[in-house]
């Protein structure tokens, strides 16, 4: 098994995106860079070669001006100083007579040639012709018919050439084996991390919705992705807790109105006798049947705003207006139970969202803060402006709820009264923050010494 792992991680590296994309930089590069040596090495060739030859036509030139001057023997003499002079030069002479003898010079006779030649002078021993030279000479018949070739060693020519090269050859094979071998650290790091990511992924398959992804703070794409990832995770086990904390809910809350429910059937089975019994009997059953529909309705509708299913209903609405119209609607409401309701709202608050959910959330603030207050109590509405957004506000000076108590009611079927004797599910705040986090508000109670302020912040 150990043994099969260094090859299959190889291949992992080798097929992998981090891998492949420095090495085909590197490839690319080293294309760009064969063109760019192609450039520069004719571009170099050639001004050599054309400075060689702008030498070579001088030092003839300068000859040919001998020659007019002197004649064949004080050319001749010019010759000979300047071979002496050169004896480990790189320039070569010939000068031919008319008839091709050779007058002077350390190269063997040629038939005449003008302008540039390149040629290899023919030795005398094998030994001497397997290390002949590569010239490049410049010839030029004079005007009584002798020949002059100046000539000069080309190998310079052809040592640049293989230097250039040389140079191509290696920095290409230098920049694939950086490329190979940063492709492989990229490569490895990159898997490591991604087989970070599979484990995480793992153990929540196995259950364990607590795991999360560690992040490298490097602030580069994949620690951006397990940001999200990690968000992601953490709004799954947030819905997961909820769902579970639902189901137990439902178990625990429902148990009660199903077994009363239950015992009245029961009930008339064996104690009715008449039909007003009966009647009775299934009024109280359809009424029963009744809350418990209204229950699940309520947990199906939480769950839609919390799922966003109303956002394709956002719309811009005059938030004050609606403010106004709920205080004037509860205003007799709250004088039948003996409350006083004070409405205090600022004109022109807007707001972009579902204008029914809002309604609906205000709604239930009201109604709880007037069914779990004594008759007297003082309950208030306001809206008020703050900076660029508003605040929603609905308080009372009744009882108040306990500071311990403040992060459990909005909890689904979470209520104060632990006997359940008064009316309602407990799902009237779960409902107000579904929608508040529907609309991007933020929800916090205060005390108001005495009493309870809910505020809803934009």
């Amino acid at each position: 098994m150990s043994s099969e792992r260094p090859p299959r991680r190889l291949s992992r590296i080798l097929r992998s995106a981090s891998f492949r994309l420095p090495l085909l930089y590197a490839v690319l590069f080293t294309l760009s860079a064969g063109v760019l040596f192609t450039t520069v090495y004719w571009t170099a060739t050639a001004a050599m070669q054309n400075d060689m030859t702008a030498v070579l036509r001088t030092e003839a030139l300068q000859l040919a001006e001998v020659h007019r001057r002197s004649g064949l023997a004080g050319l001749a003499d010019q010759i000979t100083r300047r071979i002496n002079f050169r004896t480990k030069g790189p320039i070569f002479y010939l000068l031919q007579a008319p008839n091709s003898r050779v007058v002077v010079g350390n190269l063997p006779g040629m038939p005449p040639v003008n302008g540039v030649i390149d040629f290899e002078p023919k030795q005398d021993s094998p030994e001497a012709e397997a290390e002949r030279p590569k010239l490049m000479g410049f010839g030029l018949t004079l005007p009584d018919g002798s020949f002059l070739l100046v000539a000069q060693d080309s190998t310079r020519l052809t040592d640049m050439q293989h230097a250039i090269v040389r140079a191509f050859v290696w920095a290409s094979g230098l920049a694939l084996l950086l490329a190979i071998a940063g492709g492989t650290l990229l490569g490895t790091n990159f898997l490591r991390r991604i087989d970070t990511i599979t484990r995480t992924s793992r153990a929540i398959m196995e259950g364990d919705l607590s795991a999360r992804i560690p992040v490298r703070g490097t602030q580069d794409e994949i620690d951006q992705l397990i940001v999200s990832l990690n968000a992601m995770l953490a709004r799954i086990q947030q819905l997961m807790d909820g769902l579970r904390q639902v189901s137990s809910d439902i178990a625990h809350d429902l148990r009660t109105p199903l077994g009363r429910l239950r015992q009245q059937l029961e009930d008339a089975r064996e104690r009715a006798t008449t039909t007003a019994d009966y009647q009775a009997a299934t009024d109280a059953a359809i009424e029963e049947a009744d809350d418990l529909l209204a229950t699940f309705s309520a947990l199906l509708r939480i769950a839609q705003v919390e799922a966003g299913a109303q956002r394709s209903a956002f719309a811009p609405f005059d938030l004050s207006a609606l403010a106004k119209s709920l205080g004037e609607t509860y205003e007799p409401v709250a004088e039948d139970s003996e409350h006083v309701l004070e409405v205090k709202i600022d004109d022109g608050v807007a707001l972009t969202g579902d204008r029914q959910l809002v309604a609906q959330l205000i709604t239930n603030l009201l109604e709880n803060a007037l069914r779990h207050t004594p008759a007297g109590t003082k309950v208030s509405l306001g809206l008020t402006r703050a900076g660029d957004g508003f605040d929603l506000v609905v308080a009372d000076n009744g009882p108040g709820i306990p500071d311990s108590e403040h992060g459990k009611v909005f909890d689904r079927f979470y209520r104060l009264d632990r006997s359940r004797s008064t009316t309602g599910s407990g799902l009237g705040l779960a409902m107000v923050k579904a929608i508040a986090g529907l609309h991007g508000l933020s929800i916090r109670l205060e005390d108001s010494a005495p009493g309870l302020r809910v505020v809803l912040s934009s």
